[in-house]
């Protein structure tokens, strides 16, 4: 349930991120490094919630 909890915010995170540094958008004003952030925090995020544990 985490996993999939984190999945969801993950990509929410990413897409908000990447719809940040699109400057013709005009969504909302974020500094660069935020939304970079945003699309960094995403990926590690997707990473970790695919990444299985190793038992033992």
């Amino acid at each position: 349930m985490v996993r999939i909890l984190l999945l969801i915010y993950s990509w929410v995170l990413l897409i908000m991120g990447i719809l940040g540094l699109i400057p013709g958008l005009n969504l909302g004003t974020e500094p660069v490094w935020h939304a970079l952030l945003k699309v960094i925090l995403g990926i590690v995020g997707i990473w970790a919630s695919m990444v299985k544990k190793k038992e033992g």
